[in-house]
């Protein structure tokens, strides 16, 4: 099921791929456009640019690290657009690898939890595991950007986290970090639960494996950003300075707002500080949850929880990033509810992100016409505005669920 997920996310890309729209500059009427292509050029990629040292780019080391590898394995081609278009074949490759990694470990990870014999549950393992890589939103966003590398390290430090090995599974978590930011958010629901454990409350969790994975997560994230920050210091910081000074971008709140006149988006201190006060008041209650909880929470669903509230908050929510929610969904998935609800929910939200997916292209689409002086086309604001809300809504819901699962007395559903 992994491996036709990754096939079938690259079979989405036909028509860019092979049709010509990327040579024609129209992937946004197909829904298939990458930033793959794109950044080859745009970072100099194709004429040997080293990311870091020669050109500052705007992705963590680890993410730049695997842009330049591949670059360099199709360097030997002759021509410029056939090294283009292999250059995107072994990303594709490597990501579908990463796409495996993902699916394997999510379905191990969810039979392990559902059952207190030993071994797998091997019906919901294949559930849980067929979703992540089945499911439409995952096949439509797998290839937007390198994001599965990260999606792929922190589920593999979950899985030695599960397996009680905490040192490797926090070494990944860094190597994670190191790739995209988001996978650093799994420790602070760890620290609640420890947190419960030295309250006295039930079902908290011992400090010492949590500070290892901790330790290990630093180290290995200190290993591949120090020695690019010692050579190339104005390369490695870009990341950094992006992230901060870049404006409210596509798929979040603050953009519609400033689209209808309500925020003044160009404030991008404004912005900084209500992003900031947001993810803060939501990680605030999560953690009142972890702590307070008459029974304790998974782990899994806080993780999840604290990650949705960081793309809820934050000033950019791009269609890929739905990467980063299915597995932690699955593996927090309800356990005192009949299956039947939460299936629905996330059947909707599922629904929203392929809304959303196809909505955000044709509204870019429609922008790049009238900055053209062209007939409109596409979708306008007022109905793109619709397609992010009802991901916005639909993601809020199955977070609800999940709050109320935490909250609720009982044994587990069958």
């Amino acid at each position: 099921m992994a491996v036709a997920g990754a096939v079938l996310g690259y079979l989405l890309l036909a028509p860019c791929r092979f049709g010509g729209a990327w040579l024609h500059g129209d992937s946004y009427v197909p829904g298939c456009y990458t930033d793959i292509l794109p950044l080859y050029y745009r970072d100099g990629l194709d004429n040997g640019t080293v990311p870091y040292l020669d050109r500052a780019i705007e992705y963590p080391v680890l993410t730049g690290g695997l842009m330049l590898l591949v670059a360099r394995a199709v360097a030997w081609l002759p021509d410029t657009t056939a090294r283009a278009f292999a250059y995107v074949d072994l990303t594709v490759v490597v990501l579908g690898a990463a796409l495996v990694v993902v699916v394997v470990g999510t379905g191990y990870l969810a039979g392990r939890h559902a059952s207190s014999a030993a071994g797998v549950d091997r019906g919901r393992a294949l559930l849980a595991g067929g979703f992540v890589a089945l499911a439409p939103a995952g096949l439509l966003s797998a290839y937007i950007n390198w994001d599965l590398l990260a999606v792929a390290l922190l589920t593999g430090g979950l899985v030695c986290c599960a397996r009680q090995w905490p040192w490797l599974g926090g070494a990944l978590v860094g190597l994670a970090t190191a790739a995209k930011f988001y996978p650093a958010l799994v420790f602070g629901p760890l620290l609640v639960l420890v947190l419960r454990g030295l309250l006295g409350r039930e079902g908290g969790v011992a400090p010492g494996d949590p500070l290892r994975s901790l330790a290990a997560a630093v180290v290995a994230w200190t290993a591949v950003n120090l020695p690019v920050l010692l050579v190339a210091p104005e390369g490695w910081v870009e990341f950094f300075a992006f992230s901060r000074e870049r404006g409210a971008d596509w798929g979040s709140v603050y953009y519609l707002l400033g689209g209808f006149g309500l925020l003044d988006t160009t404030d991008r201190d404004l912005v900084n500080l209500l992003g900031t006060l947001a993810f803060g008041a939501a990680c605030a209650g999560v953690a009142a949850l972890g702590v307070f909880a008459r029974r304790p929470p998974a782990p899994e669903q806080l993780v999840f929880l604290v990650v949705a509230a960081f793309l809820v908050t934050n000033k950019v929510w791009s269609p890929q990033f739905v990467l980063w929610l299915l597995p932690l969904a699955v593996l927090a998935w309800p356990r005192t509810m009949r299956p039947a609800l939460p299936a629905v929910v996330v059947g909707l939200w599922q629904v929203a992100e392929v809304g959303y997916h196809f909505g955000i292209w044709r509204y870019l689409r429609h922008i790049e016409a009238f900055e053209g002086g062209n007939a409109p086309v596409g979708v306008d604001i007022e109905t793109y505005a619709l397609l992010t809300l009802g991901r916005l809504f639909t993601l809020l819901t199955v977070c609800g669920l999940v709050v109320v699962d935490s909250l609720r007395d009982g044994r587990p559903a069958s």
